[in-house]
């Protein structure tokens, strides 16, 4: 069974991703978007680098310790996927900062303690392994951080602490910069953007519907505080000279994009529930997206993928599916599973005899318009009696032409324009090999004395059906 073509969507979330800096992929549990993503990533792999978090992972956390799981899931998998800078080298006065404030050795072994709480793949903590060995900074912070131990050793804790406010009094921008691990991810994307100018580096926060509400919104509050921060920021720097601060980027950490992956109208079933009626979702949640959502669904895509098959193989219009009566076809589509739609769209042409037929000097070939859309309407539940009348009642003279299409030599052999129902069309065929694969029918104004009626268009819907297996 051949996958759901899921292309057009993957190229206009690329579109989007190409355009905005923030993104919700809106879609609901069994979706697809694990499935949607993977390919995205797969056929982007050349222009973007992805970070992805499944903070799943790591709910259990408090909400201090959330962001401190974000920010070492980010660093480690940029390490994995060389993103660091060889010859990196970390400040001083961060990594002595870093060392009081976590009563640790470096950043690195407080990563290498926080592997197993993130559940990250097997592969992607190899990679983080191997990558640490090509990392220049680790011996030369081992070695100014013994250093920096045998200095302390006779110190009372006011000299301590004297000392490490001092090693920041020269740093640029304040408390929003002085935490060691947003440093090291900001610093190295800005450097990685620089030394790949082509590629953009995107985080993709996954299932975070999947998650308490409490974490969840506690997830997306962290990225949202940068958002409001840089706008305080750009409301200070209008009074301050040459300010810098990382807190001013676009998006946190410097990312180019920031994809949030939850289901858009259920989270706001839930925020009303936890805030009340009066609760703005909108206004809060429009803090994550530049324009709407992007809604993704492989059940829908597959009906989309049926109406669009039907309207270029069958000739059948989207408005006629949707016809309001008792044989609404679209109603009927909407029902479908993604399976019931795979075994459509594979099995049309098997229940249709692929022969050439002979009409005087006309070759045909069988599998036409016609045989398909009799076969859809078959596997769609509708008797022989319900496809003739969806034939003469819904579909529009045109509709009806192009439907019938080549079989319509079955009953006019010789003629180049016909008369049906007031107009005049002139006939123009595509023929492929020796027969012909379709004809188009053009309005035309002039004169014809072949003149189609209901009995013509009767008895060749008759003749197709003759080529349609078990029905």
């Amino acid at each position: 069974m051949e996958a759901i073509n899921i292309d057009k969507e993957l190229i206009e979330f690329k579109e989007r991703i190409e355009t905005e800096e923030r993104i919700i992929l809106s879609s609901g549990f069994g979706d697809g978007k694990t499935y949607f993503l993977d390919k995205f990533k797969e056929n982007n792999k050349e222009q973007f680098e992805f970070i992805t978090l499944y903070p799943v992972n790591y709910q259990i956390a408090n909400n201090r310790e959330v962001f401190e799981y974000i920010k070492r899931d980010i660093l480690i998998q940029m390490v994995a996927n060389g993103m660091i800078k060889p010859d990196y080298e970390i400040p001083e006065s961060m990594m002595i900062q870093y060392f009081i404030m976590n009563n640790s050795g470096t950043i690195f072994d407080t990563l290498l303690g926080t592997i197993p709480l993130l559940g990250l793949t097997e592969p992607t903590v190899s990679a983080f392994l191997l990558g640490l060995k090509s990392l220049k900074c680790i011996k030369s912070m081992y070695d100014r951080l013994k250093d920096y131990k045998k200095k302390i050793e006779n110190k009372e804790d006011i000299n301590i602490i004297e000392s490490f406010i001092e090693s920041f009094s020269m740093e640029k921008g304040g408390l929003y910069e002085i935490d060691l691990i947003t440093k090291l991810i900001i610093d190295n994307i800005r450097w990685y953007k620089e030394s790949s100018p082509k590629r953009k580096v995107i985080l993709i926060i996954e299932d975070l519907d999947r998650i308490d509400p409490e974490h969840m919104f506690r997830i997306l509050n962290v990225f949202t505080a940068h958002i409001d921060r840089k706008y305080q920021l750009e409301s200070w720097s209008l009074h301050r000279d040459n300010m810098i601060s990382y807190e001013n980027l676009n998006n946190k950490f410097g990312f180019n994009n920031i994809v949030t992956v939850f289901d858009y109208d259920r989270t706001e079933q839930t925020f009303i529930h936890k805030y009340g009626e009066k609760a703005n979702y909108k206004g809060y949640i429009n803090k994550f997206i530049t324009q709407v959502p992007f809604k993704y669904s492989i059940t829908e895509t597959a009906r989309k993928r049926l109406r669009e098959y039907i309207s270029e193989k069958c000739f059948v219009s989207e408005s006629t599916l949707e016809h309001a009566d008792i044989y609404n076809i679209g109603n009927i589509i909407r029902q479908l599973s993604v399976r019931d739609v795979q075994q459509i769209l594979d099995n049309v042409d098997s229940y249709i005899y692929d022969e050439t037929a002979v009409f005087g000097t006309k070759r045909i070939r069988t599998i036409a318009p016609i045989t398909r859309f009799i076969v859809i309407l078959h596997l769609l539940g509708f008797s022989n009696y319900e496809i003739n009348h969806i034939i003469f009642y819904r579909l529009s003279p045109l509709e009806r032409l192009y439907c019938i299409n080549s079989f319509i030599y079955s009953e006019i052999r010789k003629y180049d324009n016909i008369l049906y129902e007031e107009t005049i069309y002139a006939i123009k065929e595509n023929t492929i090999r020796d027969y012909i694969e379709s004809i188009e029918f053009k309005k035309i104004i002039g004169y014809s004395d072949c003149k189609v009626d209901r009995t013509t268009i009767e008895n060749s819907l008759r003749t197709a059906f003759k080529y349609v297996k078990g029905f």
